[in-house]
């Protein structure tokens, strides 16, 4: 049987969910955002979560971020839209 997360002590390792956000979907290649790179998509949805929940970024130690099949893996990414975003 899982404890609530209340019955769980604390520690400086635990993962917080803070928000999820996503950009709206469009037509692979043909679409409303087939010019936009997904470091600036990416970049508005950060931007989305910090105003959604009034959030200090200062707060924030790691990002982690998810996407289908990107090249490079995504880091690339992740790591512009955060300086974007931030």
């Amino acid at each position: 049987m899982l404890k609530g997360a209340a019955d769980q002590p604390k520690s400086p390792d635990d993962v917080v969910i803070v928000s999820a956000v996503r950009t709206p979907i469009a037509r692979g290649k043909k679409g409303s955002f087939k010019d936009t790179v997904p470091d600036d998509l990416l970049a508005a949805v950060l931007e989305g979560v910090v105003k959604k929940v009034n959030l200090d970024p200062k707060l924030v130690d790691d990002v982690q971020v998810g996407n289908v099949l990107p090249s490079g893996g995504g880091a690339v990414n992740a790591r512009m839209a955060m300086f974007y975003a931030g």
